[in-house]
């Protein structure tokens, strides 16, 4: 096997890293531009251009392997905790392919490409016991500077330094040829067309073709994604190391902060007192019960959320270079935190509450999973933050994030809202079929298990539902071909295909939706 080396040299260590930056970096940079691109076709094959499923799945995963592997590929020491965190991004990436539903599909994707950030800053900062949460909100903007940054660099410095002189000179009077040449185009052109009909309508169809047949997007995206690629592994070749964000020093008076906490502590505990004692006759009535209940809980998660925020900015504003800390501060945001668990608690009774009464929706269920996760960072808050270990602190948020994706996608929400609504209705309550037929084929195992449970009745919904989805399922992957597909699907078309819901349509059946 050669030598990475070979193919990309480092300059001489000697020289001031303001003038490294501006010599070639790569021995074969047109190499390495292949290589990018290759990366760039693959990309848009597997991912681009198909609905999400098992190409974007793949799609994701060739980028976390990629970025990855680019220490090693460089020759350099890779750290440990970067194959760690390739596992459990590759395990994200693949539930792309496993689950339909829209939020946990925005979540996988979303967290697949903020693991590539943090992948592509390890080279960096290789401990992440010594990340805080400033660099893990400053990792994207970093990387996405790096591409741009470095695919500039690229281009300028070592493509441009693999010419010869006169061929660099040439090349440059080729591309100041072509923008000169494109207006020219557009106006001769534009004239030929209004003086031709014939010719208008075939440069329009070409124009098209190319700019909305996909042509052209395609090519974009390759070329972007090799840019991407080609300029992260050009940053990459940089020895520096990264220089802090921003400096840490005092920037606001203690008793500035103090002051501000103890208004809003005052306020809290105000809030937690009319929980407490105050009571409204007028919430007896179900209409205004149930919209209190409602609006009551979304605004205190985003209370709670607020909460984290506002004590982070705080203890980083007021953050002294010694590491001594405030012992008025550590107890009144003691103080906060525990009146904000009696607002999280209240916002908690009054999600029970409505669930007992309306049953559960995605709203519902993801909100209340977000609301507990945020109880625990709260905790992990006092333990870490309080004694100044913000990068303990950092880890613990990234990890606990990366488990509450993965453990979302080990419940499987679509399945459990069904079937936890189904289980209200054994008990007594309402059961919409409409809404719970709506949901994604995540839900559909479950569904074809109410179907068939049902004997005493029909639901009109399910069966409608599970009759289109039959129908839509037969048909999908010879339309979208296999990248496109997903296993959710696949166990959809092995579940209907032993059901007989021919009829669904064509019958009447009784309607028991009710209310909710």
């Amino acid at each position: 096997m050669s030598d990475p080396n070979l193919l990309l040299d480092l300059p001489p260590p000697s020289l001031p890293s303001s003038h490294l930056d501006r010599k070639p970096r790569f021995a074969r940079p047109w190499a390495v531009v292949l290589v990018a691109l290759a990366v760039g076709i693959v990309v848009d094959v597997l991912a681009l251009h198909q609905p999400p499923g098992l190409g974007l799945s793949l799609g994701l995963m060739v980028g976390l392997v990629v970025t990855a592997s680019i220490s090693t590929v460089m020759g350099r020491p890779t750290p440990r905790s970067t194959w760690l965190i390739l596992v459990f991004g590759l395990a994200v990436a693949a539930m792309v392919a496993v689950r339909t539903s829209p939020v946990l599909l925005s979540l996988n994707v979303g967290f697949s490409a903020a693991l590539m950030g943090v992948l592509a800053q390890m080279h960096r900062e290789p401990r992440l016991a010594d990340w805080t949460v400033t660099r893990y909100l400053m990792q994207p903007f970093a990387t996405l500077d790096g591409m741009a940054v470095g695919s500039g660099r690229l281009v300028s410095h070592d493509l441009r330094g693999s010419f010869h002189e006169n061929q660099s000179d040439r090349l440059r009077s080729v591309w100041i040829g072509v923008l000169i040449a494109t207006p020219l185009l557009i106006v001769f052109g534009s004239l030929f067309a209004s003086a031709d009909a014939v010719f208008s309508d075939r440069l329009d169809g070409l124009f098209r073709g190319i700019l909305f047949g996909g042509v052209f997007w395609r090519l974009f995206f390759v070329l972007l994604i090799t840019a991407a690629t080609a300029g992260l592994w050009r940053t990459m070749r940089n020895p520096e190391a990264a220089e802090a964000v921003f400096e840490r020093r005092q920037r606001m008076d203690l008793t500035t902060a103090i002051t501000a906490l103890a208004m809003l502590v005052a306020l809290f505990a105000f809030f937690v007192a009319t929980q407490v004692v105050g009571h409204n006759p007028e919430l007896e009535r179900i209409v205004d019960y149930s919209t209190n209940a409602r609006r009551g809980f979304f605004q205190l998660v985003i209370v709670a959320f607020l909460v984290l925020n506002v004590l982070l900015y705080f203890d980083w504003m007021t953050y002294r270079d010694d590491g001594r800390r405030s012992t008025a501060f550590d107890r009144i945001a003691i103080v906060l935190i525990a009146l904000t668990a009696l607002v999280m608690l209240s916002a908690l009774n009054r999600m029970r509450l409505y669930v007992d009464e309306f049953g559960l929706t995605e709203l519902r269920f993801y909100s209340t999973a977000f609301m507990l996760w945020l109880a625990f960072v709260l905790v992990w808050f006092i333990g870490t933050v309080l004694k100044n270990r913000h990068s303990v602190f950092a880890v613990g948020l990234f990890a606990s994030s990366l488990l509450f994706v993965l453990g979302l996608n080990a419940i499987n929400p679509d399945a459990f809202i069904v079937q936890a609504n189904w289980q209200r209705h054994l008990e007594g309550s309402s059961f919409s079929d409409r809404y719970n037929s709506e949901l994604s084929l995540d839900s559909m195992p479950t569904l074809v298990a109410i179907r068939d449970a049902s004997d005493d009745a029909r639901w009109c919904f399910i069966e409608s539902r599970l009759t289109e989805e039959r129908e839509r399922l037969a048909t999908y992957r010879s339309q979208h071909g296999i990248l496109g597909d997903s296993w959710a699907a696949q166990r959809g078309r092995e579940l209907l295909g032993q059901i007989d819901v021919a009829d669904a349509n064509s019958q009447p059946c009784p309607d028991p939706r009710s209310g909710g």
